[in-house]
Order: C-alpha cells, then sequence, then structure tokens
C-alpha cells in the first residue's frame, strides 16, 4: 500500500464513526417524531416531510422505518469501533452498509414515484448512508483482498434481493391496513389537520351521525390530528356534559378561533375559516 493509500485509510475509519454517529442521531429525531407526533423542525405544517412520514410506508410491520435506520446506523458504529479481526469487520460492515444503502434508494424512489414527496431529513440520511457504503466498499482490497470478485457479487445480488422484496412485501400489508382503517392523507389534509390542532380546534360531532363521518373522512390519514369531541352520552368516551355546555345542538359543529359553525365543511372553507393558507 501507498503512502497517499495508507493517508486514505487513516481517515476513513474516523469518517464511518463520524457519520455513523450523526446518521443515528437524525434516525432517534424521526423515530421520536414518529411516536410523539410531533411537527418536523425547519419544515412547514403538511410539507412533504410530514407527507413521507406519514405515509404507510413510513414503518414495516408497525416498526418506524427511522427506527430500523437507528438500528443500522448502530451496528456500523459498533463493528467500526470494536476489535475483530478484519475479514469478519469488513464483511459485517459490507452486509449491514450495502442493506442501508439498497434500503435508502428503495425509500428514495417510493418518495419520488410513488408517494411523490421528498423528505429532507431522508435525502441526508440516504446520503450518509451511500458515504458509509463507497468508504467500506473502497476498503475491500485492505481487509478482505482474498474475497473474490464473483463472491463479492453473488453477496451483493443476495442482500439487493433480500432488502428489496422483503421491503416491498413487509410494506405491502402495512400500507394495505393503514388504506383500509384511515386512508392515506394529501399534503393539505395533514397540513390543515396539525394547524386547526395547534390552533386549539374542536370537532364536535356523534358516532350516530354520518356527516360526522364523512367530515373525518375528508381528512383521510390525518383526521387523527382532530380534536374530537363525542357528544353522544353512549358513544366512546363520550364528553356529552362539554357538548352540553358549549350549547352544541347539531352535528357536526366546529370550534375555530372562539367561534362555532355549524354543519359539515369541505377542506376549502375550514382553511378560509382557520387562516390556513396551506403548506409552504
Amino acid at each position: 500500500m501507498s503512502s497517499t493509500d495508507k493517508t486514505k485509510s487513516k481517515y476513513m475509519k474516523p469518517a464511518v464513526l463520524i457519520l455513523s454517529v450523526i446518521g443515528f442521531l437524525l434516525s432517534v429525531y424521526l423515530t421520536y417524531l414518529h411516536y410523539a407526533e410531533g411537527q418536523t423542525a425547519f419544515c412547514s405544517q403538511g410539507s412533504d416531510c410530514d407527507v413521507v412520514r406519514q405515509s404507510g410506508y413510513s414503518s414495516m410491520l408497525g416498526i418506524p422505518v427511522a427506527l430500523l435506520g437507528a438500528v443500522g446506523y448502530a451496528l456500523i458504529f459498533w463493528f467500526s469501533f470494536v476489535s475483530i479481526s478484519k475479514r469478519t469487520g469488513w464483511l459485517l460492515l459490507y452486509t449491514i452498509s450495502l442493506a442501508g444503502f439498497v434500503f435508502s434508494l428503495y425509500l428514495t424512489y417510493i418518495e419520488l414515484f410513488v408517494i411523490k414527496a421528498i423528505c429532507p431529513y431522508c435525502v441526508v440520511s440516504a446520503i450518509i448512508m451511500t458515504a458509509i457504503f463507497v468508504i467500506i466498499a473502497y476498503r475491500k482490497s485492505e481487509f478482505y483482498p482474498k474475497l473474490s470478485s464473483l463472491h463479492t457479487a453473488v453477496l451483493t445480488i443476495c442482500v439487493l434481493g433480500v432488502v428489496v422484496i422483503g421491503s416491498s412485501a413487509f410494506q405491502s400489508d402495512s400500507i394495505e391496513t393503514q388504506a383500509v382503517s384511515t386512508g392515506s392523507a394529501n399534503s393539505l389534509q395533514l397540513g390543515l389537520a396539525m394547524y386547526l390542532k395547534d390552533r386549539g380546534a374542536v370537532m364536535y360531532g356523534s358516532y350516530k351521525c354520518p356527516h360526522c363521518n364523512s367530515q373525518k373522512a375528508l381528512f383521510g390519514g390525518a383526521s387523527t390530528y382532530i380534536d374530537y369531541v363525542e357528544c353522544d352520552p353512549s358513544g366512546e368516551n363520550s364528553r356529552a356534559t362539554l357538548c352540553f355546555s358549549r350549547g352544541v345542538s347539531h352535528y357536526p359543529t366546529w370550534e375555530i378561533n372562539g367561534r362555532f359553525y355549524e354543519g359539515a365543511k369541505s377542506l376549502q372553507e375550514l382553511s378560509r375559516i382557520s387562516g390556513y393558507a396551506g403548506p409552504q
């Protein structure tokens, strides 16, 4: 190995460690947002960030994709840090980083051509994982020179097949379940629902009211963000006393900015009433 190659090699391990830490922290943050249903920093309400995060592709078998990313980055850091044989360490790192790289490509394809929305955080994570994979692949000649190109190609194809086929199969189940239970949500639905929630807007209704169900359906999967009050005494989690004290007698009734609006409203009407200007 030439002096130039030795100099490059000296900086590659710290680079992988630093990149894996950054990727891990980013994934942990996105995992927190998934469970807390919080607003993504530096992204406007209902923007592409939220569309991607709230889509059916954001989880696999109920596990957030971001959490899987955090595990992947943690494993890369661990196997880069601990003392194990060079060949074993490189093989493990190559397999994990390749899986992460392929999965990132798969998710990027989904964002571009299926969801048709781009999450900047996801793009950053994909770039980090790509950089890690390139560095580790480049170091093959240093750590595992005896592994033939044929064996490397076979390993690469196997990992690629497992990741793509497994991801599409597992995610199709969760997407179908979500579509049946809540429907999908676009940027207007998500942005408006979160805007109404942040400003304390309330929807009063009854589980027996078909117009109330239709009103919720207009928000698709984003209906979970709506602060809904059940007014029927026999309804689940009924708050009939609150409805009575607020003088609500028609369903649905919206309380927005201290004023009451009876009847189901279109998303455009709710945007106008609440002052929502749409995703920026």
